[in-house]
């Protein structure tokens, strides 16, 4: 069970006036989210002898550096973020052209992405961890070349180790969900909502609740938080009229997917005529919903370095799980 979070804590985006500012500048030119009050819900340990097969049908050129991590904004957003080693960022939406330059913003973990409205500006909002292991978020728009970063001040006590990130929920009053953990207490996830108040961002935490075990990934939903632990790399959800499918990569490279809260299967993915999956993924983002690119059951990317030394994105199609009728169980009630 969930309650309403605290609206007493709040914490300032550092130079949010100025940026948002610029925002507004930018588009003139071109023209209650709920906490647990109980341990998050923990992931299935192992999963099923029942295997599912999805096909890669799309790849980038070689990226030209080594990926550290990505999120994916779906909707109007539809947008891929890309973190390099280096700390490099750039943007490419669906059909993988970059549509932004590698820009050297100091970015080591990135979450999923959400399209909104910012002073009355469209753009894509991608909250993600820099290299110092504080927050920040990285906003596109308007007619922005390149991605702005800015410290969002969510009063941690160390550096952060991962994050995961949603729209706002259907009763909420902030701009996107927030979840993260830290280095030194990985038990502990921390939640809330990013809202907007006049010309500021502000973080409104809930209480911090324990998981089982080290966390190394996580969901959210309206219905609260699901946490992983290792071997567990990340966690996907392709949500898409009323169903939920979770994939899941492991640090061995594996990858697994449910439905509706059913049974955990192993899922492996089918090279195409011209695309390869690497060896060892070893990133995964994506969504249930696409505004391009050509997916009209959603899409999921994932990176990793080919056999020939490149970085590519591979985009693989899972409308056998989201559009095909008969693969889907009954939504739960």
């Amino acid at each position: 069970m969930f309650k309403r979070p605290r609206l007493s804590a709040v914490n300032r985006l550092v130079n949010a006036s100025p940026m948002l500012a610029l925002l507004f500048l930018a588009g003139a030119c071109s023209g209650p989210t709920q906490t647990p009050a109980e341990p998050p819900e923990e992931a299935p340990a192992e999963a099923v002898e029942a295997d599912l097969q999805l096909p890669a049908v799309w790849d980038t050129r070689d990226l030209g550096f080594a990926v550290k991590s990505i999120g994916v904004a779906g909707a109007l957003g539809s947008t891929i973020a890309v973190a390099y080693e280096d700390g490099g960022l750039q943007l490419l939406n669906f059909d993988g052209e970059r549509i932004s330059e590698k820009t050297d913003l100091g970015v080591k973990t990135l979450g999923d992405g959400h399209y909104l409205l910012l002073s009355g500006v469209p753009v894509t909002l991608f909250p993600g961890i820099n290299q110092s292991g504080g927050m920040q978020v990285y906003i596109h728009g308007g007619t922005l070349p390149e991605p702005l970063a800015y410290d969002l001040n969510i009063e941690q006590e160390g550096e952060l180790a991962g994050l995961c990130t949603a729209a706002p929920g259907t009763d909420s009053d902030g701009i996107m969900r927030l979840a993260f953990w830290l280095e030194e207490s990985a038990d502990t996830l921390h939640s809330g909502r990013i809202v907007q108040i006049g010309e500021e961002l502000v973080f409104l935490p809930d209480e911090p609740v324990k998981a089982n075990a080290a966390i190394s990934a996580c969901l959210l939903s309206d219905s609260g938080a699901t946490v992983y632990s290792a071997p567990a790399r990340t966690a996907v959800a392709l949500d898409r009229r009323g169903h939920r499918h979770i994939v899941t990569l492991d640090t061995s490279g594996n990858f697994t997917v449910s439905s509706n809260g059913g049974e955990v299967k192993t899922l492996t993915v089918r090279n195409g005529i011209t695309v390869r999956m690497p060896a060892l993924p070893t990133g995964m983002a994506g969504t249930g919903d696409t505004r391009g690119g050509g997916y009209p059951g959603g899409v999921v990317v994932v990176t990793g370095e080919n056999a020939d030394g490149e970085h590519r994105l591979i985009f693989i199609d899972p409308s056998k799980l989201t559009i095909n009728p008969f693969a889907l169980p009954a939504p739960t009630q």
